[in-house]
């Protein structure tokens, strides 16, 4: 099946000939809802219309499930997609359920009979959108609400894969709203449908949005995120308001809540907060509605840094079995995956004084041991566990509540950005830890990533004999894989460029034998003793490339080539224009060992492979070779 449920190729639109936009390029994929904002006027519904092939491309084309939406039938396009218009014709002697139904003449035909089964999708679809007791009203006899909810109801009926809908909280009053855009959310993000739809209200735009089309007069933009979307600059060129207009409707932009600073340099980075403390400040937002009855505008806690938190929730509310809160994770200036993610607690309260804790969808399961929580368990670290329940029985003690509290945390959108992460390698299965020490994101901090070496160095410590690999990136994952393929059952730890904090590791978890697998641009480096290999650290490889060189009898104008060369790969063709690899190489390599005995201090044998994506294989360091043929007899 196609990723893309629905996408456009160099789309022009418009009447007759004259075209309001073109080269418009979209894409949805199933459970996304694209909202397409802009001033009237500009074509939101032509665009649609266009979409939903009602009105004839001017050029380019739009494709439905891979297909060129021209191809479709149009019973096979109307089982692909509906189009939910807003309803302006009043029908005469029809009941809800009636109207509904009109959305299975793509299966039925013109004659509209139903089977058994076709009415029983229809009660389901109205049941889908909360209007089942309005199956046997008369459809010009219901509120604006109701009919809205109707019509949502005959569009499911066509059982689509998308659903495209023009304005359809018009009329409606800001309940009424709420409960449409909140049935759209749980048809994309619970159900997989793909969602197309046209609002004013930028509010409710920016809540329910996974992506943003803004459509202007004569231009269309490209998909972008809703943070930029509805970035204050481009809503005032969307809509041509000066900054005054913008300030009056929308007020003056908000600094975020959490205010919190670090100084890098002469730089104050704003610091954020981790998902383990929106895990704790959720949980204390759905307990405390539980508990008041009130919604709180904004929670606040002391993570276990001594810092306060406080924030305004995404949303909480209440649900069947209890109440629910949303935190949105906020990295401060150290921005990453997770940034921007809803953290979501789902509370229930329950009679003994227990507090029970389970991941939901979008985090992970723990697949291997030595990890911070046993296998099978949720991926819940135990601080944030803590704080979770410091939090809870601070809540229970205020109100002065006896029972416990069953709380199920999940992260919106965990599961697509756990692929990104280190998450699977390590053993973290189907979404993203909820992590965090301090509870602090300090901006800069290479905590996280050394926190995740030290993970793996856990797990591999567990295998025996001692022996582990350590490899800087994939290049070196890669290359081990193809050159030493009998080694596979030897723990490779993927160390990035913390070569040095690694080698500590590996000395504190008690290994005897480590090999370091990497590219000569990066362990070059250490044959001047650097041990963070990033270049922002130190980046000296041509003039190592040169010292060495010089040592081996280089002349001036290749040591001037050298220092001049762009890459490591550069460097060697150079020496092996002059016939001075091989020395250089193996001057090199003496070096790289020299600074890794004197990192490891006798507490393990350390050597290196050098390797070059271009060149192949270029050497070993003296223990590394020693260790290899060791390796190879056992």
């Amino acid at each position: 099946m196609n990723q893309n449920l629905c996408e456009t190729r160099h789309l022009a639109m418009g009447y007759d000939k004259t075209p309001l936009a073109q080269e418009i390029g979209l894409k949805l994929a199933p459970g996304q809802i694209l909202t397409l904002i802009g001033p009237n006027g500009a074509g939101k519904s032509t665009l649609l219309k266009t979409l939903a092939g009602q009105l004839a491309p001017l050029g380019g084309a739009v494709l439905l499930d891979g297909q060129d939406l021209a191809r479709y039938t149009g019973t096979a396009r109307a089982q692909k997609m509906a189009l939910m218009l807003p309803h302006t014709r009043p029908t005469e002697l029809t009941t809800c359920f009636e109207f509904a139904a009109a959305g299975r003449i793509p299966y039925t035909g013109r004659l509209g009979i139903l089977s058994p089964a076709d009415r029983q999708i229809v009660a389901g679809a109205l049941e889908r959108v909360g209007a089942g007791a309005l199956a046997d009203r008369d459809f010009n006899c219901i509120s604006d609400g109701q009919r809205q909810r109707i019509l949502l109801a005959r569009a499911l009926c066509q059982q689509p894969q998308l659903i495209l809908l023009d304005e359809p909280t018009s009329f409606l009053d800001v309940k009424g709203k709420i409960e449409l855009l909140s049935i759209l959310q749980k048809l994309a993000h619970e159900e997989g449908l793909g969602v197309i739809v046209s609002l004013h209200e930028l509010d409710m735009a920016q809540k329910i949005s996974d992506a943003v089309v803004c459509v202007a007069p004569r231009a269309v933009s490209g998909v972008m995120t809703p943070d930029a979307a509805f970035a204050p600059e481009n809503i005032r060129q969307l809509y041509d308001l000066t900054e005054e207009q913008y300030t009056a409707v929308f007020g003056a932009p908000k600094k975020p809540r959490f205010e919190h600073y670090v100084r890098s340099g002469q730089k104050l980075l704003r610091c954020g907060y981790t998902t383990g403390t929106c895990a704790a400040l959720a949980a204390t937002g759905a307990a405390r509605l539980l508990l008041t009855g009130a919604v709180p505008e904004s929670i606040s806690l002391q993570t276990p840094k001594g810092i306060v938190v406080e924030v305004a929730p995404l949303f909480c509310r209440r649900t069947a079995a209890g109440a629910e809160c949303a935190i949105e994770k906020d990295g401060g200036d150290d921005v990453d995956v997770t940034t921007g993610l809803p953290v979501i607690a789902a509370v229930e309260l329950r009679q003994d004084p227990a507090i029970t804790l389970q991941g939901g969808k979008g985090v992970g399961r723990v697949t291997k041991p030595g990890l911070d929580q046993p296998v099978g368990e949720a991926a819940i670290n135990h601080v944030p566990r803590q704080m979770i329940e410091s939090a809870l029985r601070a809540e229970a003690e205020a109100a002065g509540y006896p029972g416990g509290f069953e709380v199920t945390i999940s992260i919106q959108g965990g599961e697509e950005v756990a692929r990104r992460t280190f998450n699977p390698h390590i053993g973290v299965e189907g979404g993203l830890s909820v992590l965090g020490t301090s509870g602090i994101v300090e901006p800069m901090s290479q905590q996280a990533i050394l926190d995740t070496i030290q993970l793996e160095m856990d797990q591999a410590a567990l295998a025996t004999p001692r022996q582990l690999i350590l490899a800087p990136g994939n290049y070196g994952l890669d290359y081990l894989r193809d050159a030493y393929p009998e080694f596979a059952g030897i723990p490779v730890v993927k160390i990035s460029n913390f070569i040095g904090d690694t080698l500590d590791m590996a000395a504190t978890a008690g290994f005897k034998e480590v090999l370091l697998v990497g590219h000569v641009g990066k362990l070059c480096k250490l044959a001047g003793g650097i041990m963070n290999t990033h270049s922002h650290t130190a980046d000296c490889r041509t003039e190592l490339f040169c010292a060495h060189a010089a040592l081996c009898g280089a002349d001036r104008a290749l040591c001037a080539r050298l220092m001049d060369a762009a890459t490591t790969d550069a460097c060697l063709d150079l020496l092996d224009q002059a016939q001075l690899r091989v020395p250089v190489l193996e001057s090199l390599l003496a070096a790289i060992q020299l600074h890794l005995d004197r990192r490891a201090a006798g507490t393990f044998r350390v050597g290196a492979v050098l390797f070059s994506n271009q060149h192949g294989p270029l050497g070993t360091t003296q223990t590394a070779k020693e260790l290899l043929e060791q390796w190879k007899q056992s």
